[in-house]
Formats: structure tokens, sequence, C-alpha cells
């Protein structure tokens, strides 16, 4: 294909299809004979306009951004700032070109309407694709075996068979209509004795991820192989997920509640159901997590690496980041710790949606996770792929606005940030800068707010703090969350 620019003509390129590449000898002369018939081809022209932060290894190398004031009269200008995220990768696009774009083309057809109006312009894409709708062949195995589900007042994994997929709704707690709010469960049970595995997601209601991961995990067992059991619970915040709002029907986390109390608040017997009617019937869990609402995250995970079968469960997830907590915080994963039950939290993307780099990521981390239990060995060649260079970290902390306002962060999550560096500005709704944040410790960045309306004490970046060579982790590590 050769392409030339016309004189004249509305298009930005003329295309001439060739038998074989040929040097072109004038502006007229295309060197070789055409083609008589039309061949369909899709042109893909890229203008790109983006300075990014240089990266190394699997984490990049945060720079801050740069004022550039070569060509700005001073006394006449205010100190401006740059937004860099990654939905908006025109940041640095000169004004006058962002008038225009190089793939959306303009026709101009003369047509005729009963007004008379001649010459209305039309736009398209020039770079849309053809929609191909997904075969058959491509659903999971057993996407279409899973039984309907029988609905019990506890989980009792014996009344289910050997060899079989079950599901089950599990009556958790009355609501206002005096109707049970029913949890629902997966059972893959196998023909041979083994663990018992759980992977809950929705602890938190708009923390989606986790349920695709767990679909395609239970539609790739087979149970026929499978040594022991495993209870997927698809969804643990029924209310919350019903209104999309992280929270439980009491405005309540459910994470900083458990194990739950059986004459608490609303929330406080709900996770004391979920405990003792589901959890407490593990051996070990998978407790899949994202970020919540206005805030995006790496692919990382929490765990007691002081625990050496959580730490090897973290390891196996392959992840960007690993930050040891110790848990005693409340949530899910510190109850199942206080009885006994190993738990890892997979925190996988963003809220409120599907990312499936970050669903295929997780699965396979649970599937390498079911394999070292000697469980179910998957016969699929990517979950023996080479290990990442995952970043670990001895502890990790939220940093705070201290005043409101536009909030613009600056560093993309998984990149390095150096201490001292500029990592965030706080302007007033009339556009004058009125706080800069600067990075108290040079860290990581596992991930930052994404909402650009910020109140005085909201989180700006979650920092971790990589673990230095034979440094002895702490027995106790929280986070402020």
């Amino acid at each position: 294909m050769i392409c030339r620019r016309p004189h004249v003509g509305n298009l930005d390129l003329h295309m001439t299809p060739i038998l074989k590449p040929a040097p072109l000898e004038t502006d007229n002369q295309i060197g070789i004979e055409a083609l008589d018939e039309e061949i369909e081809a899709t042109i893909l022209l890229i203008k790109v306009h983006l300075l990014k932060p240089i990266k190394t290894a699997e984490s990049g190398v945060f720079a801050p951004p740069i004022l550039h004031t070569d060509t700005i009269d001073k006394s006449k200008s205010r100190k401006g700032s740059i937004i860099v995220f990654d939905d908006q990768p025109m940041w640095n696009v000169p004004p006058q070109e962002l008038t225009r774009r190089d793939s959306l083309v303009e026709l101009t057809k003369t047509i005729n309407d009963q007004s008379g109006n001649t010459h209305l312009i039309t736009k398209y894409w020039e770079s849309a694709h053809k929609y191909k709708p997904p075969v058959f062949s491509a659903r999971y195995r057993n996407e279409s075996d899973v039984p309907p589900p029988v609905i019990r007042d506890h989980l009792v994994i014996e009344e289910f068979p050997a060899g079989q997929i079950s599901t089950a709704w599990i009556n958790m707690v009355k609501q206002g209509l005096s109707e049970w709010i029913k949890v629902p469960v997966i059972i893959a049970r196998g023909v041979q004795p083994g663990p018992v595995v759980g992977i809950t997601a929705v602890v938190h209601g708009n923390e989606l991820n986790g349920v695709p991961c767990i679909h395609r995990v239970i539609s790739d067992i087979d149970v026929s192989r499978l040594k022991g059991t495993v209870v997927a619970v698809p969804c643990v915040n029924v209310p919350g997920y019903l209104s999309f709002a992280r929270e439980f029907s009491d405005g309540k986390d459910l994470n900083r509640y458990f194990p739950g109390n059986a004459n608490g608040t609303a929330s406080q017997i709900y996770n004391h159901n979920i405990f003792t009617k589901i959890i407490k019937q593990l051996n070990y869990l998978i407790d899949l997590h994202t970020a919540s609402f206005g805030r995006v995250n790496s692919y990382y995970v929490r765990a007691d690496m002081n625990d050496p079968i959580s730490a090897v469960f973290a390891k196996l997830q392959q992840p960007q980041v690993i930050l040891h907590n110790s848990g005693q915080d409340g949530t899910l994963r510190s109850a199942c710790a206080s009885i006994g039950i190993k738990a890892i939290t997979v925190e996988i993307g963003n809220p409120q949606l599907f990312q499936n780099q970050f669903v295929q990521w997780s699965y396979q981390g649970v599937m390498r996770i079911l394999n070292y239990l000697t469980m179910f060995k998957s016969d699929m060649d990517e979950l023996t792929a080479g290990v990442p260079l995952t970043i670990v970290c001895s502890r990790g902390f939220w940093i705070y606005t201290k005043t409101g306002g536009v909030l613009e962060v600056y560093p993309q999550v998984n990149t390095i940030v150096k201490k001292g560096q500029l990592i965030a500005r706080i302007k007033n709704i009339f556009g004058n800068i009125v706080d800069e944040i600067y990075c108290p410790n040079t860290g990581v960045n596992i991930g930052r707010s994404s909402n650009p309306v910020a109140m005085a004490g909201d989180r700006i970046l979650h920092l971790g703090i990589i673990r230095k060579e034979n440094e002895v982790l702490a027995a106790e590590a929280k986070e402020n969350y």
C-alpha cells in the first residue's frame, strides 16, 4: 500500500493498492501497475502528542510534571498545573491541536432538503472496527451446566454431592419486608477428599472484578479431578451490590466489622451470619476486592508475610505489589486468621466494572494456589509463565488532603515515587492553586484518587514503602484506611 498526500481534496491521504513495494519516481507516478480490483484494507494513522514517565522493569519511575514557561508571558499569567490521568492521554497536546482529530474525516456531501440547505457536513470515525459477536465455542465448559440453586439456612458441604458443582442460596438476615436476604454460594466438590478453599467477592458492593474471576475458576475446574472442595461466594454484600454502593444497607463498611456480632447492629449481625454459616467451614480463603469509588488500584495483594502459607499464596498471585499487613483491623481476612484460616486479600483493579486483564491475572493466581495445594492441576501453560518483578512492601499508608478543592494527582499506579517529588495539587474552583502535596517517603504508588472533587481529609495516594534487603517485618502492621 502506498499513501501520498494529494494537492487538493478533503482527505489527508490518498491510498493506492499495488502488487508489490516499489519506490516512487515522482509525486505523480506510482512506479508499478495498480491493481484493477478493490482490496479491503485497514490503515491506522497515529499522531501522538504525549509525554509519559520513562518506565523501568515492571514498575515505572514517576517523573513529576514540569511546567513549560518558555513561551508564557509571566507578567500576564499565573502558575499552572498539568493533569496526568490514565483516561486523559492528550494532556500535553497544544491548545490549537485540540480542535482537530486526524482520525476524524470530514466529508462534504451535497444534500438537498425541503428548505434548500446544501453542503451539510457528515463526520465519521475512520478507525472504527467491525463488531464480531462471540461464538458458542468461546463459552466456558461448565457455563451451562450449573444446576439451579437450593435454599438453605446454613451451608453444610456434606449435603452436596461429590463430583458435582452445586449452587445454593443461604439465608442471612430478614429485611424490612420480612423476607430473607440470601447470599449465593457455588460448591465445587471433588470426588477425592482434600481441603476446603473459599473464594469471596463483593464484600464491598461496588467491587466487581472478583465476580467474573469466580465464574471462570468454577467453569474451568473439572470436579472429577478435584481433590477437596472449592466454595465460592460471588456476592457477599448483597444490599450493597444491588444499590451500587460500597457499604451495607446501614451505611457501614462490612470489612471493618468481622467477625460480626449476633447482638450488634445490622451490619454486625449480617457479618456474624456470613462468618458462622459459611466462612467457618473453610481451611483457606482468597478474598477478592478492587479499589472503591473515586480510586484506582494496581494489581496487589495484602497478606501477613510473616505467615509462611499466606506469604506463599501472595507470591503465587504474581501481583505487581505485595503489601505486608498483619490484620487485626476488622477485615474478613483478619477474622479468618484469628481462627486459623489462612487468608489473603487480592485487590484487582477498579470499581463497578469488569476489567478483563485484572480478571485474568486473578484467575491465574487462584488456579496456581489450587495447584500448590495439590487440589487441581490446570492444563493451561500460562499458569507457569515466568515470575514477574513483584515489589514487596513492608508497610503502606494513605496520604490525605489538608484542604478541599479540585484535586489533581500525577503519578500513575505501580510507579516508583521519590521523597520530595510533587505528587498532587489542589485548586479552588476558580483555578488558583491552593495547595501542593509532596511525597513524604520514597515508595511505590499502590493506588490513588481518581476523583477530582476533594474534601479536606480525602485520600490522595496509597504509598507502599519498599521492603529493604533482610528487613524484619513487623509483627503488627496496619494501614490508615
